[in-house]
């Protein structure tokens, strides 16, 4: 590297005109941490009819979502006959959309139950649709997401 230029190719600057860093000038590190405008916070309310539950999940299922997914999955009786996962209302699923998925599918499938879904916006479904990419040793994601892509 020649001298008195930097990694980026640019010439470097001169000590005495060194720039100070945005908290510093703008006091950024002061402020509080603000919530994503337009975040929609999860949620997922159940209905039961008889002897089966709707679930209708709301908002974004990201790492944020998993104690309301855990929730959920604990909150499932082992009665059911059928359990239905409404989509519609999620724009937004990540890696634990894939894993609540899993859980809810190994749960029905341990107490013989049906399970459907419904509702898939775009993105998580684009999101299934790569997990069956995924060549994972000993999991059932491909058997879960072809389940779920089966019952669209």
């Amino acid at each position: 590297m020649a001298p008195g230029s930097s990694c980026r190719g640019g010439p470097r600057t001169p000590d005495h005109t060194r720039r100070l860093p945005c908290a510093a000038v703008f006091g950024c590190s002061r402020l509080p941490p603000q919530p994503f405008e337009g975040v929609i916070p999860f949620s997922i309310s159940t209905q039961y009819l008889d002897d089966t539950v709707l679930l209708m999940a709301c908002g974004e299922i990201d790492r944020a979502a998993d104690p309301a997914c855990d929730r959920a999955l604990a909150s499932l009786p082992a009665t059911l006959s059928s359990v239905v996962l409404d989509m519609q209302q999620v724009p937004f699923m990540d890696v634990t959309g894939l894993h609540f998925l899993c859980g809810l599918h190994r749960h029905t499938t341990r107490h013989r139950t049906r399970l459907h879904t419904r509702g898939w916006q775009a993105q998580p479904r684009y999101v299934l649709d790569s997990a069956l990419h995924l060549d994972l040793q000993g999991a059932d994601l491909n058997t879960v997401v072809r389940a779920a892509l089966d019952r669209l």
